[in-house]
């Protein structure tokens, strides 16, 4: 299951509010559970309130939450599936 939400994370198929739009799919809802208009991979990795308190995995790899080094990067990648494992998030 990890690594099935890892790689939708990765690839941008992940089944956000972004990814539905992007194929025409508005029954399934774009925004997200917080309230934020738009659920993208980004406000999940990086600004969902819902995952703060798993956040701080991906922050001890980047501190600024940077996208190309938690999905680019070795270390990145690995504390992403640690993020989405202990968060559920994807």
């Amino acid at each position: 299951k990890t690594l099935s939400a890892l790689t939708q994370c990765r690839t941008g198929h992940a089944f956000t509010g972004e990814y539905y739009r992007s194929i025409n799919k508005p029954e399934r809802g774009f925004a997200c559970p917080c309230g934020a208009a738009l659920q993208t991979r980004n406000h999940i990795l990086a600004e969902c309130p819902d995952y703060e308190q798993h956040r701080d995995i991906l922050r001890d790899v980047s501190p600024s939450l940077s996208i190309p080094e938690l999905l680019g990067t070795k270390a990145g990648i690995h504390a992403t599936a640690k993020f989405i494992r202990r968060s559920g998030a994807f």
